[in-house]
């Protein structure tokens, strides 16, 4: 691990696998989703070990110091600046639901940097007032002390009931990990996706590359809102993974992987 201090002050916790990262390098970027950090990925390093990878815990998880102030853009441009630390020009960031909307809006402040992006179950789009009141909730409950409670009801609807079923040491390692992150990282990062952007026009305008990984019944994430957003790009490319929900790193695994290397090596290759 090493820590990459911030203009901020803060200090951003940044992992590395797979090939050693090089000068002129342009490795795969890792960004974990909400009450996540980088360890969610541990499932498809081993894939990935012939390419360059860079992960990353947000602001406010692992070991990543809080934002310092709760919002997208300060998580991109924490990201940015990490980057700009270990002498990467340009990257494939690849971000899973909370990770897709930093992605996006990296790609709209610093389009130059990327060679391809990808949203692992997650869209474009702003918040619904539902959505936005749901969240005010889960602040609400985080603020009286209730962390865990809160962390013990969010992942079991990440996940197909069949993979649940069939795997709950995975259920059962995911919440865990979701617990050691701080109630103030997950409020901060609750805030960060009430007052977030739409970005559809983000895609529209994308002059690379673009992976969408969907799950068949994400509930976060529908089919068909998946499908739409994939649209937008040029040039995109779609992987639906069947029976899986919202964490395709362990529901599908090696799917993930096999597509994720594909896009990679497109993305590496092309002239956008």
């Amino acid at each position: 691990m090493k820590q990459i201090t911030l203009s901020t002050g803060g200090q951003l916790a940044v992992y590395f696998s797979g090939k050693p990262l090089s000068r002129g390098d342009v490795p795969l970027v890792l960004l974990h989703g909400f009450c996540e950090d980088a360890t969610l990925w541990s499932p498809l390093l081993p894939a990935w070990s012939a390419m360059p990878v860079v992960m990353m815990d947000l602001p406010g998880f692992g070991a990543s110091d809080q934002p310092h102030e709760p919002t997208v853009a300060a998580y991109t441009d924490a990201v940015e600046q990490a980057l700009d630390a270990l002498q990467i020009d340009r990257c494939v960031l690849l971000g899973h639901s909370l990770g897709g909307y930093v992605a996006l809006e990296f790609a709209a402040k610093y389009a130059k940097r990327l060679a391809g992006f990808g949203l692992f179950h997650s869209h474009p789009y702003a918040d619904t007032d539902e959505r936005k009141t749901a969240r005010q909730r889960g602040i609400e409950m985080l603020q009286s002390g209730k962390r865990d409670l809160y962390v013990s009801q969010l992942f079991p609807n990440l996940f197909a009931p069949a993979f649940m079923q069939a795997h709950p040491e995975v259920l059962a390692a995911v919440t865990e990990q979701g617990k050691k992150q701080s109630a103030a990282g997950i409020i901060a990062a609750l805030q960060a996706m009430v007052s977030r952007r739409d970005h559809q026009d983000t895609l529209r305008n994308a002059r690379c590359p673009v992976l969408f990984v969907l799950g068949e019944t994400d509930g976060l994430v529908p089919l068909d809102a998946g499908w739409k957003s994939a649209l937008l790009p040029d040039s995109a490319q779609v992987v639906v993974l069947p029976g899986v929900a919202h964490m395709g790193m362990y529901e599908a695994p090696e799917t993930c992987a096999e597509r994720v290397v594909t896009f990679y090596s497109f993305a590496c290759s092309s002239s956008f």
